[in-house]
């Protein structure tokens, strides 16, 4: 059929100048020269091998296009398919998160207020800690002190007894003095 159309609309020009010679174009006649006419069919010709020889691979070639976008659509609609399940799936999540958001809210806050407490009880039992060891700190270092004192007092007086002894106390007294001093540091410690 497509060959009909095609030879027609070669063959028209040549229709036409025929059917003007017939209804008076008179005067001067148009006639188509034989080799015209000759390489006219040598062309119809052509184009019919051409259709004949080629139709099986266009064919094919445009089945097999035509199969390749079938199979596209069809991963095309899976893919749509599938996206439209998970645009549900996470509209569901989203409902779910937002029906639980005030729960959720709640949960923090107390979990927030549990953390406060036990972050005072903590910071409370650490100032009872620190403030046990300082005073405990407070009376070793007063101790300390005390004995510092104690022992720097017991040095002077032993010596300013002695420079007292040297100049005034003979050296009978010196000594009956020094061991009755010994004799009561011994019994103090």
């Amino acid at each position: 059929m497509k060959v009909l159309v095609n030879l027609l609309i070669i063959l028209a020009p040549a229709i036409v100048f025929a059917s003007a010679a017939e209804h008076g174009g008179g005067h001067h006649a148009v006639e188509v020269p034989k080799s015209v006419i000759f390489q006219a069919i040598n062309i119809i010709i052509l184009i019919g091998g051409l259709i004949y020889f080629t139709k099986d691979s266009i064919v094919s070639f445009f089945g097999g296009r035509k199969a390749a976008y079938l199979e596209a659509a069809q991963k095309s609609a899976f893919a749509r398919e599938q996206a439209e399940r998970e645009f549900v799936d996470i509209k569901n999540k989203l409902a779910n998160l937002q029906s639980t958001h005030q729960e959720q809210l709640a949960k923090a806050q107390a979990h927030a207020n549990d953390l406060k407490n036990q972050i005072i009880d903590e910071a409370a039992q650490v100032s009872k800690r620190i403030k046990d060891e300082a005073e405990l700190t407070a009376k070793l270092e007063t101790q300390r002190a005390q004995k510092e004192l104690r022992q720097q007092l017991l040095a002077d007086s032993v010596e300013a007894a002695r420079m007292v002894l040297t100049k005034d106390i003979g050296a009978s007294d010196q000594q009956k003095l020094q061991n009755e001093f010994i004799n009561h540091i011994e019994v103090s410690r």
